[in-house]
C-alpha cells in the first residue's frame, strides 16, 4: 500500500517542478459515497495498485490514456484516466497521481471518484465501469456531465452573434476530434476564431470509444454547454465526462498553436427600435412587423453572400501574388545587392549545394549574421510555384526541428529565399561519406532520428494545418551545431484541407528510395507516405548506408539487406562495432520501429505520435514487423516479375521502370506479403 502512496507522492512533486501548461477551470472532485471501504482493506491495497499504475500507463500511451482493474471482485478497484493531448509524459504521469490524491483528499473511503483536472481526467469505481461502452444507451445511462462555467464576468457581443460563435467552434472541433484515422484513435483537437474578443476551444474524446461515440459525447456535452447560454455569456465554459470533455474561452486552453483556425460567423446588423404599435392599429403594426423582419433576413443573407465573395475574393488575390506580397508581411525584405555582397556576387566557392530548382550559397550579412541563400534559377513555371509553396508552408511553422526562413528578395528575374545558415550541412554529407570518418557517435544519430520524428509530428499533427512533407531524405536534414536536426526543402510539401487525411495527386514527386509503394504508383498523398520515407532513413542512420546507392556491386537494396539480417537473427552484423551494449539494444530497437514504418499498406505503419513514444519509452512493447515493401531477395542480381498479366521491371530502389529496359533490374521476390 505504501508503494501507491510513494509513487502519488513523487509524481505530485514532479508536478510542481514541471512547467504549467494553460489552466482549465475545472469543477471539484465528485464522490460516490453510496459504496466505501474500510481502512488497511482489501479494496484499499488494491487501489493503491491502481494509482501506482494509472499515471504511468498513461503517460507512456501513445494517447495518453489508460485503464486498469486490480484484484478480483468484490474488491476489485476498476480505473481509468485520460490525459490532455498537449500534454508530455512527465506532465500527464504527474497529473495522474495528483488527481488520485485529490480524491482521498475530497472522497475518503469512498470506493468511486471522478477527478477533473487541468490536463487529466481521473475516474475509479468499486464496479466494473467499461462495460457500458458495448452499450447502445450508455450515453444516457452513465454520462452526468459535470460544468464549470465562469459567471463572474459576461462577453460584450449580441447574444444571437455570440451563440452562433460558440456553435461555430464547437462545431468544428467535434467534428475534427471524432475524425480520429490513425492507430491510437487520438481524438484530440484545439481551434482559434477571430471572434471579438478571441474564442479558444478544445476538444477530446478517450481512444476506446469509436468515432461515432466520442462525436455523440462530444455534441452532448456541447448541448449542455450552450444551455448555459440562457444565463448570459460566460466568457469561459468547460463540460467533462470521463470519456470526453469539451472547453472554449477568450483566453488560451491549450499549449502551442491552435490546429483549427476559423473564421467569425458574419455580425448581425444593428437591430431597429420600433414604438410599440396602439391596439387599434394591430393589423397595420404585424405588417410592419413582418416586413422589417423580412428586411433583417435579407440583410443577413447579404452579409452571409458579401463574406462569402469577400473571403473567395481574399483567396484569388493571395494565388495570384507573388513571393513579394507574402514575404513583406511576413520576414525581412532583401534587396538584391545586400544579398550579392553578402554571397560575393554568388561566388562558386561559396556554394553549399544545388537542387530544388535553384542553387544554395553561404553569405554573411554586413552584421556579421551568417546566412544560406537559396537562388531560383529564372522566374518560370515550376521553380516559382515551388518557392511561393516553400514561403506559404514556412510561414505558418515555428519548431527547433525545421529550418528556419528569414526573409527573401525578389529583383527581376531573381527571385532568393534566405535561410538560417545552419554549420554542419546535410545528414548524408556527414553519413555517407567514408572521409569524414565517424562523426558521429550513437548518442548523435539517436537524437537525430528523434528530432527528425519530433519535426515531422508537428508538420502532422501540432501545426495550424496538416503538411505533408513528400521529400523526407538525408540530403533535406540539415544538422545545427550541436547536431540538432532541422527538417529542409518544403518546395514539394502538400497541406491537407481541414478533416481530410489523404488526398490523390496526378504529378508523383520526390525521390526514389524514400517514396511509399502507394504514392509511388497510385499518386496517394497522406501522413503515412512521410512516415515511410522516416523508416527509410532510420535504417540509413542507424547502418550508415544508402538506400539509394549506386553501387554497380550490390544486388539488394538497404530495406532488403536489413529485412534479410532480422529475420534471421544477423542485424548486430550491420551495427558499428564501436557500440556498447546499452548503445547496441538502443539501435536495434530504432531498426525495429524503422521496419515498423516500412510497411506495405499504409494502415498498417504507425503515426508520428506513435514513433515518438516508442523511441522514448524502452518499456512499451513493440509488435513484429512484416517483411518491408520494396524487398528484393538474394536469388537474382538481375531480372522481372510478372503478376500473370503483366511484367514489371524493378530498379535498384524497388520503382516500377518500362517494361523491356534493362537498367540495373533486379528481382522483386514480393512486394506486398500476404
Amino acid at each position: 500500500m505504501l508503494a501507491g502512496r510513494y509513487a502519488i507522492a513523487v509524481l505530485t512533486l514532479a508536478s510542481l517542478l514541471l512547467p504549467p501548461l494553460p489552466a482549465m477551470a475545472t469543477p471539484p472532485p465528485d464522490c460516490e459515497p453510496s459504496s466505501t471501504y474500510a481502512a488497511n482493506s482489501t479494496f484499499q491495497a488494491n487501489l493503491d495498485l491502481l494509482a501506482a499504475a494509472l499515471p504511468v500507463n498513461a503517460s507512456s500511451s501513445p494517447a495518453g490514456f489508460a485503464t486498469a482493474a486490480v484484484g478480483t471482485a468484490p474488491d476489485q478497484a476498476n480505473g481509468l484516466a485520460l490525459c490532455r493531448g498537449d500534454t508530455n509524459a512527465s506532465f500527464c504521469a504527474a497529473c495522474v497521481a495528483a488527481a488520485f490524491q485529490d480524491a482521498q483528499q475530497a472522497c475518503p473511503l469512498d470506493k468511486g471518484a471522478k477527478v477533473y483536472r487541468d490536463a487529466c481526467v481521473l475516474r475509479f469505481a468499486g464496479r466494473r465501469i467499461l462495460d457500458f461502452l458495448r452499450e447502445d444507451q450508455w450515453l444516457i445511462s452513465e454520462l452526468v456531465p459535470a460544468i464549470d462555467t465562469d459567471n463572474t464576468r459576461s462577453v460584450d457581443a449580441p447574444d444571437a452573434w455570440f451563440t452562433a460563435a460558440v456553435t461555430g467552434i464547437f462545431t468544428a472541433l467535434v467534428d475534427r476530434a471524432a475524425a480520429a484515422t490513425n492507430a491510437t484513435r487520438k481524438y484530440f483537437t484545439t481551434g482559434e476564431m477571430d471572434f471579438v474578443p478571441k474564442l479558444y476551444g478544445l476538444a477530446q474524446c478517450a481512444p476506446d470509444l469509436t468515432p461515432p461515440q466520442c462525436r455523440d459525447c462530444l455534441r452532448n456535452l456541447q448541448k449542455v454547454v450552450t444551455a448555459q447560454f440562457l444565463g448570459g455569456r460566460p466568457p469561459s465554459n468547460t463540460a467533462f465526462v470521463e470519456w470526453c470533455f469539451l472547453r472554449y474561452s477568450v483566453s488560451p486552453v491549450y499549449d502551442g498553436r491552435a490546429m483549427l483556425q476559423l473564421a467569425a460567423p458574419p455580425a448581425p446588423p444593428p437591430s431597429a427600435t420600433l414604438t410599440p404599435p396602439s391596439s387599434g392599429r394591430k393589423k397595420s403594426a404585424a405588417g410592419i412587423s413582418a416586413g422589417i423582419a423580412c428586411l433583417v433576413v435579407l440583410m443577413l443573407i447579404l452579409s452571409v453572400l458579401f463574406f462569402l465573395c469577400f473571403r473567395r475574393r481574399i483567396k484569388a488575390t493571395e494565388n495570384e501574388h507573388s513571393l513579394k506580397k507574402i514575404g513583406r508581411a511576413q520576414w525581412t525584405t532583401f534587396d538584391l545587392p545586400t544579398l550579392q555582397e553578402a554571397t560575393e556576387h554568388f561566388s562558386e566557392k561559396n556554394k553549399l549545394g544545388e537542387g530544388g530548382f535553384g542553387t544554395v550559397y553561404k553569405g554573411i550579412l554586413s552584421d556579421g549574421q551568417e546566412i544560406a541563400v537559396k537562388k531560383l534559377l529564372g522566374r518560370a513555371g515550376t521553380g516559382l510555384d515551388q518557392l511561393q509553396n516553400e514561403v506559404r508552408v514556412l510561414a505558418e511553422l515555428q519548431h527547433k526541428n525545421l529550418v528556419g526562413l528569414h526573409g527573401f528578395c525578389s529583383h527581376q528575374n531573381d527571385t532568393l529565399l534566405v535561410y538560417e545558415y545552419i554549420k554542419n550541412g546535410s545528414l548524408d554529407s556527414i553519413l555517407f561519406d567514408d572521409s569524414k570518418g565517424n562523426i558521429l557517435n550513437w548518442e548523435q544519430q539517436y537524437n537525430i532520428i528523434h528530432g527528425i520524428a519530433k519535426g515531422i509530428l508537428y508538420l502532422h499533427e501540432d501545426s495550424s494545418m496538416r503538411i505533408i512533407h513528400r521529400d523526407l531524405k538525408a540530403n533535406n536534414i540539415l544538422l545545427d551545431d550541436n547536431m540538432e536536426p532541422k527538417i529542409a526543402d518544403f518546395g514539394l510539401a502538400r497541406l491537407l484541407g481541414e478533416g481530410h487525411t489523404h488526398t490523390q495527386t496526378a504529378k508523383v514527386v520526390g525521390t526514389f528510395g524514400y517514396m511509399a509503394p502507394e504514392y509511388a504508383w497510385g499518386g496517394s498523398v497522406s501522413p503515412k507516405i512521410d512516415i515511410f520515407s522516416f523508416g527509410v532513413l532510420v535504417l540509413e542512420i542507424v547502418t550508415r548506408r544508402n538506400n539509394c546507392s549506386s553501387d554497380d556491386h550490390s544486388t539488394v537494396n538497404l530495406l532488403s539487406d536489413v529485412w534479410d539480417h532480422w529475420k534471421n537473427g544477423t542485424m548486430s552484423q550491420m551495427l558499428h562495432p564501436s557500440l556498447d551494449e546499452v548503445a547496441r539494444s538502443q539501435a536495434l530497437r530504432c531498426i525495429h520501429i524503422g521496419l515498423l514504418c516500412l510497411q506495405p499498406e499504409p494502415d498498417d505503419r504507425p503515426d508520428m505520435s506513435a514513433v515518438v513514444f516508442m523511441l522514448t519509452r524502452d518499456s512499451m512493447e513493440l509488435r513484429s514487423p512484416a517483411q518491408p515493401a520494396f524487398f528484393f531477395g538474394r536469388e537474382s542480381p538481375s531480372g522481372s516479375r510478372s503478376d500473370g498479366q503483366r511484367s514489371y521491371v524493378y530498379d535498384r530502389s524497388g520503382f516500377v521502370l518500362e517494361q523491356g529496359i534493362s537498367v540495373n533490374e533486379i528481382t522483386l521476390t514480393e512486394l506486398y506479403p500476404r
